[in-house]
């Protein structure tokens, strides 16, 4: 899974957050029932309605998730739409495939999936997956341990860390500010209120905050568009006063191999 040439997540997540000078990250949960009233009568409106988003807010962001639940649920057509929209992405933005997979025995085949088939560059696992599921040659890519509650981050910080002692690019991804350790990344999923970036300001900085409904449905109305790209600017502006882009790393550069 080793791919020549190309930077892995965390040098492509530097090189995106340079030249765009943000944190912000976008994640797609693409719902065909919280759409926009003018994208209703569009034929298999979820791949047209993301571009139409992305198109808004790109200046703003330096990453993308795409949750894959939201895409499983429009069934074939819902799958080509997510090949379709991860095709379209910036080839300068780092993507991070949100699954959170939970079955060791087929780890190996999601993994493959995710890098080789679908070009993601990083993703999540469940807190319970074990670092010895993960396959050794997954160094492209970043493996992120997602936790919601206190005792899963405990046990998913357990398993980032045996998979970086195993020289994988391992982290942890949580859904709501949780107590960080110093040793590990980590990507913030999820997020929905503006004040959860002053908690977040307390401890060591997460690498992307992932910012999905609050601009996909800034507007449901005509104005979605335009409605997605203020919002994405608000977001954007209030990363930058208390996650900027240059707040230091605990671990420095140490940390940018895993």
């Amino acid at each position: 899974m080793t791919i020549p040439g190309r930077p892995d997540f965390w040098g492509k997540l530097r090189n995106a957050q340079r030249q765009r000078r943000t944190r912000l990250g976008l994640a797609l949960a693409v719902w065909r029932d919280r759409m926009p009233a003018p994208m209703l009568p569009v034929d298999d409106p979820v791949f047209p309605f993301a571009r139409a988003i992305l198109e808004e807010v790109e200046p703003w962001i330096c990453a993308c998730a795409v949750p894959l639940i939201p895409f499983l649920a429009e069934g074939a057509a819902g799958m080509v739409a997510m090949e379709r929209l991860i095709r379209y992405l910036p080839d300068d933005l780092p993507i991070l495939l949100d699954a959170r997979w939970r079955d060791p025995a087929s780890a190996g085949a999601y993994l493959r999936a995710a890098f080789e088939v679908w070009g993601a560059d990083a993703l999540t696992v469940a807190p319970e997956l074990p670092a010895e599921a993960v396959p050794q040659g997954a160094a492209n890519g970043a493996i992120f341990w997602w936790a919601r509650e206190a005792p899963e981050a405990e046990i998913a910080g357990r398993h980032a860390r045996a998979a970086r002692a195993r020289g994988l690019l391992a982290g942890l991804a949580y859904s709501t500010p949780l107590s960080v350790p110093e040793d590990l990344r980590w990507v913030a999923l999820e997020v929905q209120d503006p004040a959860d970036l002053s908690r977040m300001a307390g401890g060591p900085p997460p690498a992307v905050v992932f910012v999905g409904e609050p601009i996909l449905y800034a507007s449901r109305r005509m104005d979605f568009r335009e409605a997605a790209r203020r919002a994405a600017e608000r977001w954007a502006q209030q990363l930058a006063a208390w996650l900027p882009v240059d707040a230091p790393d605990p671990q420095g550069e140490r940390r940018a191999s895993g």
